[in-house]
């Protein structure tokens, strides 16, 4: 009696909670198709999404070395454990290494998860230099649920260096986090509006992918065009992607899931990188200023309470990094999708799959990461692998 008690209480509380939150139920379908626990790489038709179009596409060119450098058994080993799709050198703007492990081909569209946030931060850049926004606007001046206190003290600023003090759950292991349910629902508008201020902003430094999503909303509302409209024009087709990208939706015609989601092949998304390395500059155009890079790569130190030092390993929505006397930027996403650049070598790394190492509470990095640039040095040095 007590047993068939337990199990219908249990069973009337899930059914409560998937009642009060039918995206948990979509989440569990989702991953019970994919084999995987929470969001994978390859879900683009699983949500409406919208194209960002390309056009004017361009080639990369070919180092004439391409692919004659092979990586050794042991970074072979250390992308293949970790489920692999796309790896990717590229040095002084001419492709020096690319392989890819089947099903994935060059022309595969993957989805990037956090690398997006990195993208929409460009897009603000771009915003800012077409003197649409000020990084020290309040986001009440743009969205009415923050024209109250505490949420009028929040500035763009704020909102890119993740120090706003908004209260998000950032979680993926938790059905109930606001991720799953930004990922998986149907009102990222909701979801934005009703969020409440955990701590002043500016003070600590706290990853949450609800800012980004912030950040996405000003954009379409001083743009007047869809997030993947304005990043068609100003960015995607600029620098001359060769395909196509998309971008989740949370219903028809509704809002990018911008702090995730955005699907491209591994060779576009290298032209992000080489974008910032070449100050902003793609050809003759100046897509986003020199000045607004140099400030995206200076860390915030503000205080990280899950690091317990002040954060030095992110600047705004790129990650900042050293290895092997090398200064590093990088974007990543959950799944392990990076876009890695160095200036010294004019070099950067996409690295694309399934899986990434969890953070080392250390350094703020997964481990893998310095795997993979390992990798890329190898291809371009010729020099043994280097331990982080």
């Amino acid at each position: 009696m007590f047993l068939l008690a337990l199990v219908s209480v249990t069973a009337l509380v899930i059914s409560f909670i998937i009642i009060r939150k039918p995206f948990i139920l979509k989440g569990i379908n989702m991953s019970w198709k994919s084999g995987r626990f929470g969001p994978a790489i390859n879900e683009l038709t699983e949500f409406d999404n919208r194209t960002v179009k390309t056009r004017n596409t361009q080639q990369w060119n070919l180092d004439e070395d391409y692919n004659t450098h092979q990586l050794s058994p042991g970074a072979i080993d250390k992308l293949t454990a970790l489920d692999t799709t796309s790896f990717l050198v590229i040095k002084d703007q001419k492709i020096i290494f690319e392989k890819y492990w089947a099903p994935t081909e060059s022309t595969t569209v993957l989805n990037s998860f956090s690398v997006a946030k990195s993208i929409v931060c460009t897009l603000i850049g771009i915003a800012i230099k077409d003197k649409l926004l000020r990084l020290d606007d309040p986001v009440a001046r743009y969205l009415p649920s923050f024209a109250k206190p505490v949420k009028d003290k929040i500035t763009i600023e704020h909102l890119l260096r993740m120090t706003s003090g908004l209260k998000w759950i950032e979680s993926e292991s938790s059905a109930l986090s606001h991720n799953a349910e930004a990922y998986y629902g149907r009102s990222l508008e909701s979801l934005i509006n009703n969020l409440e201020v955990r701590r002043p902003p500016g003070q600590v430094f706290r990853y949450a992918s609800g800012n980004t999503q912030i950040l996405a909303m000003l954009l379409t509302k001083v743009t007047k065009m869809t997030l993947s409209e304005y990043a068609s024009k100003k960015l995607w087709s600029p620098i001359g992607a060769q395909q196509d990208a998309f971008w989740n939706l949370d219903r028809p015609n509704g809002l990018e899931k911008a702090f995730c989601c955005f699907y491209a092949t591994a060779k576009d998304f290298a032209r992000i990188g080489q974008l910032y390395l070449n100050d902003g500059r793609w050809q003759d155009q100046q897509i986003i200023s020199s000045e607004f890079i140099d400030q995206v790569l200076q860390p915030s130190n503000m205080p990280d309470i899950w690091l317990n030092k002040p954060n030095d390993v992110y600047g705004m929505h790129w990650w900042l990094a050293k290895h092997a006397e090398l200064d590093f930027f990088y974007a990543r996403g959950i799944r392990g999708q990076y876009i890695i650049c160095n200036r010294e070598l004019n070099m950067i790394i996409v690295r694309m799959g399934h899986r990434r190492n969890p953070v080392d509470r250390h350094h703020g990095h997964p481990p893998d990461l310095f795997d993979h640039i390992n990798a890329g040095l190898e291809i371009i040095t010729s020099s043994p692998a280097i331990a982080p």
